[in-house]
């Protein structure tokens, strides 16, 4: 389903923002046509199809649609039914540009975790299949918090 599970989605229950059921689906990500599956605890992966909306000036997919991309399977892969995950920092290390009509395709998954923080890691590639070239590395962090606090 499209933008499944954004770390600001679905109607606050309490007072720090956090539901208390699972995660919502993340409207941002599916306005922007982004298609978000979760692969297990900590593991998701977000696609988008480009086209002539995602140019910048040099006619190449624009930076800002790699980091809507790889943002959407972080909030994602921080958030399940017991926690969620407030993202407080993503770093998007650009490699190489996509063509216009290109599939991106990111890969988020948990690399370690602290008593209170997630480490995501994972790429951005230029396939549905996850085979491709990979254009961008990506790490994050984000902070838990348990939905039934």
């Amino acid at each position: 389903m499209a933008g499944d599970g954004g770390t600001h989605a679905g109607p606050p229950s309490r007072a720090d923002g956090v539901t208390g059921s699972g995660p919502q689906k993340d409207e941002f990500a599916a306005l922007l046509g982004i298609e978000v599956e979760r692969l297990g605890p900590g593991h998701a992966v977000a696609t988008l199809e480009t086209d002539q909306r995602h140019a910048n000036p040099h006619g190449t997919v624009h930076g800002a649609v790699f980091y809507a991309v790889a943002g959407a399977a972080v909030a994602a892969a921080a958030n399940d039914d017991d926690h969620s995950g407030i993202v407080s920092s993503v770093l998007v290390e650009y490699l190489r540009p996509a063509a216009l009509g290109d599939v991106l395709r990111a890969e988020i998954a948990k690399e370690l975790s602290t008593d209170r923080e997630d480490i995501l890691t994972g790429t951005v590639s230029r396939t549905a299949k996850g085979d491709g070239d990979p254009l961008a590395w990506v790490r994050a962090r984000a902070t838990r918090r348990s939905r039934t606090r």
